[in-house]
């Protein structure tokens, strides 16, 4: 990061999105409140509320932290305490020009998802104030660059998101059967997710956001980024599909799987074989200096020669890691980038007919110097 900023001509970066303070700290902020001052040179520095101080302190990495009261009835404004912090750092009077998160269109939510606290306005007021000669400018599409690859430390935490998520895997494996609905299926996966993956290799706060289609008519139009789980019942041979997202300590897996409640018929037996080729096409293809879109043309080949071209209406992959979805690498027709080691995306080729339904398998897949690695790798199967 830091020969990323001296190429930018940045003294700082000053960030405040829970995804952006992990990755140059880690520690995952419960709400945004916190906000990290990374100088180009010596020690990093967190401003933190008091409150969530055993969190920080169990986290941070090569990062000093400095508390400050918040929400209680004698607190300051947060961001007055912030800013009053910020302008008394050594050497932040010599800055000249400080980096911020304008451009995060999309943000991870933070441990609370309920309510997320984003660079704004204010958060801009306080810095011009804080750092009153410094030129403040956008560095979002620098940060995203550098988030593309992973360190062995993100690997090794994202390793462990993704083993998480294959408990969910199994609930819903285990979940489908005739008489259930999408919203059971969804919420079984969710309970499982948190009761046996928190604690899971150390992992502290871990939750799941499980999406889940049964029967034809909902399942067919399961290639929509965000799905709805329904009351409707399961009538045996239908498709349940589920889309599930999850993060440990900040770090996300996106997996999908498909189950039948009862038996298949071999029409669904043929589908979902077409499915798992194409995906097993995509990631053989997967290793360094190949082209993003040559991945998604194995999986979309694939699909063509079992004849179901006209029904793959999505990319095969995208980023992820500090977010659920990250913009780069992209893995599709119209992509520009070429895979690196350290890349981790997911392989998610999926099938979709109004008469018939939809049927996807997706798993997150690192890039290594050899070739392709699934993390968490769960089996892939109709029943």
């Amino acid at each position: 990061m830091r020969v990323a900023m001296e190429a930018a001509q940045l003294d700082a970066l000053v960030l405040r999105l829970p995804e952006n303070v992990l990755l140059l700290s880690g520690f995952w902020p419960m709400i945004g409140a916190a906000f990290l001052v990374f100088p180009l040179s010596g020690e990093s520095v967190c401003i933190i509320p008091d409150c969530y101080r055993n969190e920080a302190l169990s986290a941070l990495r090569s990062t000093e932290p400095i508390f400050f009261p918040y929400g209680l009835t004698d607190s300051p404004p947060p961001n007055d305490a912030v800013r009053k912090i910020a302008s008394s750092l050594t050497n932040a009077s010599s800055w000249r020009k400080i980096g911020y998160e304008a451009d995060f269109e999309a943000i991870a939510p933070s441990w609370n998802s309920a309510e997320s606290l984003v660079p704004a306005g204010a958060t801009v007021s306080l810095l011009r104030s804080a750092f009153s000669s410094a030129e403040i400018t956008d560095v979002s599409g620098l940060l995203k660059k550098q988030r593309r690859t992973k360190t062995d430390f993100e690997i090794s935490r994202l390793e462990i998101a993704s083993e998480i998520s294959a408990i969910g895997l199994e609930a819903f494996q285990n979940a489908v059967d005739v008489g259930k609905t999408g919203v059971e299926l969804a919420a079984e996966v969710e309970h499982q997710v948190m009761v046996r993956g928190t604690g899971y290799r150390g992992a502290v706060r871990v939750r799941a956001y499980a999406q889940v289609t049964v029967g034809t008519e909902e399942t067919a139009v399961a290639y929509r980024p965000n799905i709805i789980s329904t009351k409707r019942q399961m009538q045996p041979g239908e498709i349940a599909l589920l889309e599930l997202g999850l993060v440990a300590d900040g770090f996300w897996a996106d997996r999908t799987r498909v189950r039948i409640a009862g038996k298949p018929s071999e029409a669904q037996r043929d589908f979902f074989a077409g499915v798992v080729h194409a995906q097993e096409a995509a990631i053989a293809k997967i290793r360094p200096g190949v082209a993003a879109s040559e991945v998604d043309q194995a999986a979309r080949s694939a699909i063509r020669s079992a004849g179901y071209g006209s029904f793959f209406p999505h990319i095969t992959g995208h980023g992820l890691g500090f977010g659920y979805h990250e913009s780069s690498p992209i893995l599709g027709p119209q992509s520009q980038d070429v895979l690196e080691v350290g890349m981790l995306t997911s392989v998610e080729p999926g099938i979709y007919d109004r008469s018939f339904g939809g049927m996807r398998i997706e798993d997150d897949v690192l890039v290594t110097s050899t070739g392709a690695r699934v993390l968490g790798p769960y089996q892939k199967s109709l029943v």
